[in-house]
C-alpha cells in the first residue's frame, strides 16, 4: 500500500501553490485530484504587488501604475509608485507551480470522502479508488449559498485597431445602472489593441453569458469600439461571504483557498489571499491560519451586508475613491489599511445605512 506524503484536492491557484511552496524544494511523492478541466483553463488573476507577492514578480504579465473608477457622470483616477495593479494567468500560474523537484501525481478524478487511519488518510474516489496520504489540502468549496451576495463574471479578450487603448491605465471599475443588481466594467489593456474586458456583478445568482455580453457591448460601444476580434473567454464565481468551514479537527488536514477564509468578501479578491495563506501555513505548526486581521473581517461583514439590504450602483465605491489616494484605496483592497485609512473609509459610507449594518 502506496502513502503519499501529501495528497491535495482541487489544482485550482491554492492547491498548485501547495505543490510549490510546501513541496516544491523537496524529493516527496505528492498526489493531487482534480475533476475540472485545467489543462485547458486560463483566466486572469488581478492583485496590487503587496509584499508577500514580490517573489513572485518574475512570472507577472502585466503591471499598472494607474487606474480608474467611476460611472457616465465621474471618474476618479488613482496612481501608485511601488505598489502596482498586476496579473497572472491561470496557465502562468500553473507551469509555475509545477516546476518542483518533487513528485507529483495528478488524478483526474473526484473525491468523494477520506477518513483517518492511524497516522495517515484513507481518501476515496467517485469510482470506489482508495488512495493514502499523511496529510491533504482540500481546496474544494461552495461558491454559491441561498440568499448570500456572489460576485460572478464573464470577460472576453479581444484585438482591436491599433492604438485603442491607453495601455497604462486600467479601468478597475465602471458602474452603470442596471435593475437591482451591482454591475461594473473591468478592462485590462495589455496592449495599445489588446484587452480583457469584464462585465462584473454583485448579486445572489449568476446570469447566462448573453447577460454579461450584452452590457460588454454597450460599453464598447460608448468608447466607439464596434469591430473586435473575439480571442477567448473566461468567467467565474466569487463567493462573498464567510467560509464557514475553517478549520479541522485533524491536525493533518488543511482546509485551504476559499474553503479555508482565505478570500476578501468585500472585495472579491482572493488569489494574493489564497497565496499568503499558504506562505503562513509553511511557517506555522497549526492546520490554520488567520490571512485577515479582526477589524477588517468585521468592517468586510458590515459592508456586506450594506450591499445585500440597499440598492447600490457603485456610489459607495466611486465616493470612497475620491476620499482616498492611491496607496490608501490599493491598502484597503489588499486588507493592509492602516487606522486612519480606516477612518476615511468609514467616513466615505453613508452613515445611517451603515449604523443599522453596525447594530443588527
Amino acid at each position: 500500500m502506496k502513502i503519499y506524503k501529501a495528497a491535495i484536492i482541487g489544482l485550482g491557484p491554492s492547491g498548485l501553490a501547495v505543490n510549490k511552496i510546501l513541496y516544491g524544494d523537496s524529493s516527496y511523492e505528492i498526489i493531487a485530484f482534480e475533476n475540472g478541466d485545467v489543462k485547458n483553463r486560463d483566466n486572469f488573476f488581478g492583485f496590487w504587488l503587496t509584499d508577500w507577492m514580490r517573489s513572485f514578480e518574475n512570472i507577472i504579465e502585466k503591471k499598472w501604475y494607474k487606474w480608474n473608477i467611476g460611472d457616465k457622470n465621474t471618474n476618479v483616477t488613482h496612481s501608485v509608485s511601488n505598489k502596482p495593479y498586476c496579473v497572472i494567468s491561470f496557465k502562468n500560474w500553473k507551469r509555475y507551480c509545477l516546476e518542483t523537484k518533487n513528485k507529483l501525481e495528478i488524478k483526474n478524478k473526484k473525491v468523494v470522502q477520506y477518513l483517518p487511519l492511524k497516522n495517515y488518510f484513507k481518501i476515496i474516489t467517485a469510482d470506489n479508488k482508495e488512495y493514502y496520504a499523511e496529510k491533504i489540502y482540500d481546496s474544494r468549496s461552495v461558491k454559491e449559498k441561498k440568499g448570500e451576495l456572489i460576485q460572478h463574471f464573464f470577460g472576453i479578450n479581444i484585438t482591436v485597431a491599433d492604438n485603442t487603448f491607453d495601455e497604462k491605465k486600467l479601468t478597475l471599475m465602471y458602474f452603470t445602472e442596471e435593475n437591482n443588481v451591482l454591475h461594473f466594467i473591468y478592462v485590462l489593456p495589455f496592449s495599445h489593441n489588446k484587452a480583457l474586458v469584464e462585465s462584473t456583478v454583485f448579486s445572489k445568482e449568476t446570469f447566462h453569458s448573453s447577460w454579461y455580453r450584452e452590457k460588454i457591448n454597450r460599453y464598447l460601444k460608448l468608447k466607439n469600439i464596434i469591430e473586435y476580434e473575439e480571442n477567448a473567454t473566461e468567467r467565474g464565481i466569487i463567493p462573498m461571504f464567510f467560509s464557514e468551514e475553517k478549520k479541522s479537527p485533524y491536525s493533518n488536514i488543511f482546509n485551504i483557498g476559499i474553503r479555508g477564509g482565505a478570500c476578501k468578501p468585500s472585495t472579491g479578491y482572493a488569489f494574493s489571499f489564497l497565496i499568503k495563506q499558504i506562505q503562513l501555513l509553511k511557517n506555522s505548526k497549526k492546520n490554520y491560519v488567520n490571512i485577515h486581521k479582526f477589524l477588517e473581517r468585521k468592517m468586510d461583514k458590515i459592508f456586506i451586508n450594506f450591499l445585500k439590504n440597499n440598492t447600490e450602483k457603485g456610489q459607495s465605491f466611486i465616493k470612497l475613491a475620491s476620499n482616498l489616494n492611491g496607496d490608501e484605496f490599493q491598502s484597503f483592497m489588499m486588507g493592509e489599511s492602516n487606522l486612519l485609512t480606516k477612518l476615511k473609509i468609514i467616513k466615505s459610507m453613508p452613515k445611517l445605512q451603515f449604523l443599522k449594518e453596525v447594530f443588527k
